[in-house]
């Protein structure tokens, strides 16, 4: 806290409240530093003896003669091939640089061959040229199904139960529409490209929609309208079969994986 002895502005008017001088000893002195030249000698001596080992007389001293460098010349330096133009591998560099070689004379008809060795074949890719260089990585050969391609496997795709509602509505042409809707709800047993299947038969049942709704337009006769509808289901049915059929071998073919 300022005192008085702070000057004037900073000395209190009044003692503040709970103020406690606090109880401290006086700082340590710190000891003396020792004078380096307390031990020096007070009179300087008085001669100089000769040195304990054998020294030669200062007439011998003389100049050395042999050849010296113009200090106002550069240095002449050599350098190597992978150091020239840098001061540091001039500066340190023994080999001379390599004269300039003859370039060899190319003509049109004169077969390109180059002097590198062929690039060795990288950990885990097969060398170029070789039929695995330009087919697809085993990665991707092993994420592809091997199911035979076959008139079960793509009868089995599409499913026997859609197949046999299908052909019942080809054949029995009043129950048509109604094997149809069947046909729809039976799509989840599909094994290939399911959505594709359920799509078309969703296009095949608009279109027998279409059809019943047309043959009402200026008749109020139901009959009219089923016989119509019983029509474009019939030919909806079949174009279904060839169609799920398409997709199954198509996707069998590709090595689609079969949907649970």
């Amino acid at each position: 806290m300022a005192t008085w002895e702070d000057g004037p502005e900073y000395a209190p008017v009044e003692w503040p409240t709970g103020f406690v001088a606090p109880e401290v000893g006086p700082l340590s002195t710190a000891e003396p530093t020792a004078d380096p030249s307390a031990s020096a000698p007070v009179e300087p001596p008085a001669r100089f003896d000769a040195p304990h080992d054998p020294v030669p007389p200062l007439a011998a001293l003389v100049p050395t003669t042999a050849p010296t460098r113009d200090p106002a010349e550069p240095f002449e330096v050599v350098s190597a091939v992978v150091t020239a133009g840098s001061a540091w591998g001039s500066a340190h560099s023994t080999q001379a640089i390599a004269g300039p070689e003859t370039a060899p004379i190319w003509t049109p008809d004169q077969a390109v061959a180059s002097n590198y060795p062929p690039p060795q074949p990288m950990q885990g890719f097969p060398a170029p040229g070789t039929p695995q260089w330009f087919g697809p990585p085993a990665e991707y050969e092993a994420g592809r199904v091997q199911v035979p391609l076959t008139v079960g496997t793509v009868t089995e795709g599409l499913s026997w139960g859609i197949i046999i509602t299908l052909v019942l509505g080809g054949i029995i042409s009043y129950l048509s529409p109604v094997l149809l809707v069947i046909a729809f709800f039976l799509g989840g047993q599909v094994r290939y490209r399911r959505r594709l299947v359920r799509i078309g038969i969703i296009v095949a049942m608009a279109i027998v929609a279409i059809a019943g709704a047309g043959a009402m337009v200026g008749t109020s006769d139901s009959t009219l309208a089923w016989e119509s509808m019983d029509t474009a289901s019939v030919w909806s049915c079949w174009l279904l079969i060839a169609y799920g059929l398409g997709i199954s071998f198509f996707a069998i073919r590709s090595g689609d994986h079969p949907e649970a």
